[in-house]
């Protein structure tokens, strides 16, 4: 037989087999072939249509499927004339950030399949997993016809599945996009917002205010920047953010990518299933005018589920990763030193220590050689109850180790120890002078609890756990600089 004629009778088979919903089948002539097959291994357009014809594409599989429409919207230019454009979305997303090109490639590749191998008409469907099809494709044309096959294993050797007509036992070998084997969730962004364009080459825009309400924990922090200065607040006190977490902090809500999509369009139900009818944390926060907010719910084997500004739609992430946020508390976010005011600043401590009061004086004389109009260099001269004693080293290693206190653990207001502490006289009090009279002075106590741990207290307010080494080292260093001794820095 002729290589022409053969080809020709294939292509007439494929009419038959494929049924009469391919009726624009291509008639196109083959390369001939260096040896007699049954199968056709030359590549076979199996369609005569165009991308703009397609009115829907339904698509179901083992993840449940979808159905992807054309979208057209009619765009204005400057000198009166307009244009249009056209997308591809999925059915039930509407409103949602989408990965459109996702979309727009199953369509491509699902109108318009050219099959590299055909292998003809089979026995046995189940031999290519086309009776329990991977996906069930329809696709529907404006002029009212439709293009209907499955799809199976995947071809061994090649990169293509096994494809059939509906009715039909001829099979192909045919390429297609993976998304086809998607579920509709998988066409939603899990890139919720990045405060970064990794087009524009800028730097990540810089974090103006953070409010964090923690309904569990009857909690509200504002952390602000100020003069390079970040502090965060509870209302009842403001302090330095430890720089570590903050920055933390601060990278994990910058970019914000979902684990999983879980939710789509959640119902009242659903919002109260996944913790956020409400939410244990809101978090909200500005960067260069621009305002995002996040919401964190229940977590669930390691998965925290959490809403985004005004998605319509639940996501699960890493809890390692959203606890940064998601488990915040002002003991977390803040610096751990109880207080450290610069000792330039200090103009004097007034000191209680084992019963006994220590008054440090910190007098300051403008050193005119040393100073600029830029900078004012002062030369210090310190006295304790009237005794002199040497500003450097000895009450410098002194003050480092006043400042050098760190909380080692929150105080749980429950605990009988911390509960009564205060009820008691402070083992070491230390109350900081300022040259600044505008500034007021701040008292730090320390009270013992027990278990070898004192309650820290700054003007009145606990702040959490420090070692019993850290107060009797102090109680022991100011009777030494009292003395004009020199002290061991560091406790």
């Amino acid at each position: 037989m002729k290589h022409t004629t053969r080809n020709l009778l294939v292509t007439a088979a494929v009419l038959v087999v494929l049924g009469g919903a391919f009726a624009a089948l291509k008639l196109t002539e083959k390369e001939p072939e260096t040896a007699s097959s049954a199968a056709d291994d030359t590549a076979i357009s199996l369609l005569s249509k165009q991308i703009e014809d397609v009115q829907s594409m339904q698509v179901k599989n083992k993840n449940g499927g979808f159905v992807i429409v054309p979208k057209t919207t009619t765009e204005s230019a400057a000198s009166g004339t307009s244009s249009t454009h056209t997308t591809y979305t999925v059915q039930g997303l509407e409103g949602l950030p989408l990965y459109e090109t996702a979309a727009e490639n199953v369509v491509k590749d699902g109108f318009s399949l050219v099959a590299s191998k055909n292998v003809g008409s089979v026995s046995s469907l189940k031999d290519y997993g086309l009776d329990n099809p991977t996906a069930e494709v329809q696709v529907n044309f404006k002029d009212g016809t439709s293009f209907d096959y499955l799809l199976g294993n995947e071809a061994a050797g090649s990169d293509g599945y096994y494809m059939a007509g509906k009715d039909s036992d001829n099979v192909y070998v045919v390429s297609v996009d993976g998304g086809m084997f998607n579920g509709v969730k998988d066409f939603v962004q899990k890139e919720l917002y990045s405060l970064t364009d990794a087009s524009s080459g800028q730097e990540t825009p810089a974090i103006d205010f953070i409010s964090l309400n923690s309904t569990h924990l009857g909690e509200q922090l504002n952390i602000t920047s100020k003069n390079s200065s970040v502090t965060v607040s509870d209302g009842k006190q403001s302090v330095s953010v430890d720089d570590t977490q903050y920055s933390t902090l601060a990278t994990a809500i910058s970019t914000v990518t979902a684990d999983e999509v879980t939710a789509i369009h959640p119902t009242a139900e659903q919002i109260k299933q996944y913790g956020l009818d409400t939410p244990s944390m809101t978090l909200s926060f500005t960067a260069d005018k621009h305002s995002h907010t996040l919401k964190a719910g229940n977590t669930e084997n390691g998965m925290r589920y959490i809403m985004a500004d005004n998605i319509d739609a639940i996501f699960g992430i890493k809890e390692e990763t959203a606890s940064i946020w998601a488990t915040a508390t002002l003991f977390s976010l803040r610096s751990k030193f109880v207080q450290i005011p610069n000792i330039i600043d200090v103009s004097g401590l007034d000191v209680t220590a084992d019963s006994k009061t220590y008054t440090f004086e910190k007098a300051r004389t403008k050193n005119t050689s040393k100073s600029t109009e830029d900078s004012e260099v002062y030369d210090y001269t310190v006295t304790c109850n009237g005794k002199a004693v040497t500003y450097e080293p000895n009450f410098q290693k002194y003050y480092q180790n006043v400042v050098a206190v760190q909380l080692l653990e929150e105080a749980n207001a429950d605990s009988d120890g911390v509960a009564n502490a205060m009820n008691g006289q402070p083992a070491y009090t230390v109350r900081f002078r300022f040259y600044d009279a505008a500034k007021k002075p701040v008292t730090v106590q320390y009270y013992i609890v027990g278990d070898r741990r004192y309650l820290a207290v700054v003007d009145n307010v606990p702040l959490g756990l420090v070692t019993e080494t850290n107060v009797t080292g102090l109680i022991a260093d100011t009777a030494t600089v009292a003395e004009n001794g020199v002290v061991q820095a560091g406790l």
